[in-house]
């Protein structure tokens, strides 16, 4: 039998990407994402994207991104961490790097790491920085 010594860093990083899946399979709509926020150990807040309106009405804001959903929910984010998630037709985990836009919102709202599942399950990390200038 093999046993791992594994850290608890890791542990609850694992958790909180499950917590976010498990998230992205709530939601209804085309490409179904999940988000978790964290800060330390503890879990702020969590979402599924969900429909606005209509595409016909207003075809670049027909849903509330993920990650829009959980900042709405929390006043204080400073130094937190999100965590995303995408599942695919076959609730499979796919490509889930949050846009432009998502990225601009978690800056000003104070969240400092990302970590997002990608098209081949891995989950990529990335740090936001604020632009010297």
């Amino acid at each position: 039998m093999l046993i791992l010594d594994v850290p608890p860093q890791r542990l609850s990083r694992t958790s909180f990407m499950q917590a976010a899946l498990r998230q992205a399979l709530r939601s209804n709509c085309r490409f179904p994402m999940g988000a978790i926020l964290t800060q330390g150990n503890r879990v702020l807040a969590s979402a599924p994207n969900k429909k606005r309106n209509s595409p016909m009405i207003d075809y670049r804001h027909s849903t509330f991104h993920a990650e829009e959903a959980v900042l709405r929910r929390v006043s204080n984010t400073e130094g937190a961490t999100i965590y995303v998630a995408r599942v695919n037709a076959r609730r499979q985990p796919a490509m889930a790097k949050p846009c432009g836009r998502c990225q601009q919102a978690m800056l000003q709202a104070g969240v400092r790491r990302v970590f997002y599942t990608s098209h081949t399950g891995v989950v990529q990390g990335m740090v936001l920085l604020q632009d010297p200038m």
